[in-house]
C-alpha cells in the first residue's frame, strides 16, 4: 500500500497485520502510545507489504511523506532515532517467531496481554476472543479456554467490549521473558513533527 503520511501514536491503538495467502489477516504489531506508523519510509520505501488498522480511537502527530523522507536524510538526530525504532521493531518480530515456535499458548497470550496493556497505556485491552485469537494465529476456542483460566484465578476480568487486567504482576509470571525483551526495545522515545490530527477506528 502506498504511504502518504508517517503517523507518531499519542494515544489510542493500532494493529498492523499481514496475509498469509488467503488466510485471515494475521497481527505482526500491537502499536501505541510513543509507536511509529510508517517504518518503510525510514529505509526509503514509499510502499508497505503490511496494513496499519486504528483499534482504539485516539490522538497521532502527523507528517507527509514527502516531507519526512528529506527530513530524515537532513537532520541526523532524527534519522538516529528512527534508525533505532527500525531495530526496534525488528527484534520485536524476531522475538515473535521465537515466541510462537517455543512457548505455550497461555504464555504467548499473557505475553500479548501484558504488550496491548503496555503500548495502550491503559490495564483495559478492549479486544474480543475472535481478535485475540486471530492476533496470535490460534484458535478462538483455545483463547477462549485460557482467558477463562486466567478470569477464575483473578488475573484478569470480563468487560462487554474486551478484558481488564487485574493482576499485572500474576500475568507478568505467567508469560515467557518475550514480553520483557519487546518491551525493552520499545523503550526509546520518537521524535515528533508538528502537525497534530485526530484519528479513529
Amino acid at each position: 500500500m502506498p504511504l502518504r503520511y508517517a503517523y507518531f501514536i499519542d494515544s489510542g491503538g493500532c494493529s498492523v497485520t499481514t496475509r498469509a495467502g488467503d488466510c485471515l489477516p494475521v497481527e505482526i504489531h500491537t502499536l501505541g502510545m510513543k509507536d511509529f506508523v510508517g517504518v518503510p519510509l525510514v529505509l526509503g520505501m514509499h510502499v508497505s507489504p503490511h496494513r496499519c488498522s486504528v483499534r482504539m480511537r485516539g490522538q497521532a502527530l502527523r507528517i507527509p511523506s514527502v516531507q519526512l523522507i528529506p527530513l530524515i536524510k537532513r537532520d541526523v538526530e532524527i534519522e538516529k532515532l528512527l534508525l533505532g525504532y527500525v531495530q526496534a521493531t525488528l527484534i520485536h518480530s524476531a522475538q515473535l517467531s521465537a515466541c510462537n515456535a517455543r512457548h505455550s499458548l497461555h504464555q504467548r497470550l499473557a505475553r500479548w496481554l501484558l504488550v496491548a496493556s503496555d503500548r495502550f497505556g491503559s490495564l483495559e485491552v478492549p479486544f474480543t476472543h475472535s481478535y485475540i485469537a486471530n492476533a496470535l494465529a490460534v484458535r478462538r476456542a483455545g483463547v477462549t479456554v485460557a482467558l477463562g483460566n486466567m478470569v477464575r484465578e483473578g488475573v484478569i476480568g470480563c468487560r462487554r467490549a474486551g478484558l481488564v487486567v487485574m493482576d499485572p504482576a500474576r500475568l507478568k509470571t505467567m508469560s515467557c521473558d518475550c514480553q520483557s525483551i519487546i518491551l525493552a526495545a520499545h523503550n526509546r522515545p520518537c521524535p515528533v513533527p508538528p502537525l497534530r490530527v485526530a484519528y479513529s477506528g
